[in-house]
């Protein structure tokens, strides 16, 4: 039997304990999960900090990913409008040629349709299912060139019967202050002038001087003005660049944070570890020996 005097001494020593081995299973948890604690409420006072950094950093990636969006949608319409210019170029090399060369070899109305349907791809441009250069029109191709009415005589008009989307600017909202106007449309001046270059190469008589003028004249102006929205495009590229490094280089910042707040530093916890395990086998140790003293042990 025990003495009563280490009864009481056996109890307290075993609450201690298991207050130890209480605290050594928590950083082991820690250890394995790499976390401070495992829920909001165990952080006490951080817990507001950290669901606010948090929050903040779901608003900047979500800024982010919109602005990697619209820069990948820009960079795409900056390669279709550049494509676009170099078959504006062709045909106003095509259409230099049949004013010096004979139109027997060649079937230029059939090269004017090649470049007619070409450069209605280009401008019927998807990404991710949607349609670029149709305005807020993103579901239904923007250009149908079937539309058009065929120049057969010269002087021509301008004519956008072609474009079927809307006068909306695409824009991407880059931070809670900004935002950048991004699209371009089909039926700006220098798409029209392109398509109608196109379409006069269609339907003229190869031997016509003045279509062929105007037609050549037409292919400049249009380059020109491609060139121009090609320029703009690559400048609002830039922006969101720009933008998207700034939410980039916060959101590493805001995360440290939330990671120096969340994280254990695994250095410490293993040294925590140590000392908790040591600290219960001489706790247990002491147990033991206490269990096996008796009143005999002192008679």
């Amino acid at each position: 039997m025990e003495r009563v005097s280490t009864a009481g001494l056996g109890q307290a020593l075993l609450r201690s304990a298991m207050t130890v081995q209480a605290r050594l299973a928590d950083r082991q948890t820690a250890q394995a999960s790499g976390l401070k604690q495992e829920t909001y409420a165990a952080l006490g006072a951080d817990s507001g900090k950290l669901i606010s950094l948090e929050s903040q950093l779901s608003r900047l990636q979500g800024r982010s990913d919109t602005a990697q969006t619209a820069l990948d949608r820009t960079e795409a319409m900056t390669s279709a409008v550049g494509s676009m210019v170099d078959l504006v170029s062709e045909m106003r090399t095509t259409l230099s040629e049949m004013s010096t060369q004979s139109s027997d070899s060649v079937d230029y109305n059939q090269v004017g349709e090649t470049m007619l349907a070409d450069l209605a791809e280009l401008m019927n441009l998807q990404m991710d299912g949607r349609y670029l250069f149709g305005g807020g029109q993103t579901t239904s191709a923007p250009v149908d060139v079937s539309l058009l009415t065929a120049v057969t005589t010269v002087p021509s008009t301008a004519d956008t019967s072609y474009y079927l989307g809307d006068d909306t600017v695409q824009s991407a909202k880059v931070s809670d202050q900004a935002g950048v106007d991004y699209g371009v449309n089909a039926n700006e001046s220098g798409f029209e002038k392109a398509l109608r270059t196109a379409n006069i190469l269609a339907n003229i008589d190869p031997d016509d001087a003045d279509a062929i003028a105007e037609a050549y004249d037409l292919a400049t102006e249009a380059m020109d003005e491609l060139l121009a929205a090609q320029g703009r495009l690559g400048v609002n590229s830039g922006r969101l660049e720009s933008y998207q490094q700034q939410q980039d280089t916060a959101i590493s910042l805001i995360g440290e944070r939330i990671s120096d707040m969340k994280a254990v530093d695994v250095a410490q916890v293993t040294v925590e570890i140590s000392q908790y395990e040591t600290t219960l086998e001489a706790s247990y140790a002491v147990l033991g020996k206490i269990s096996k003293l008796s009143l005999v042990d002192y008679l």
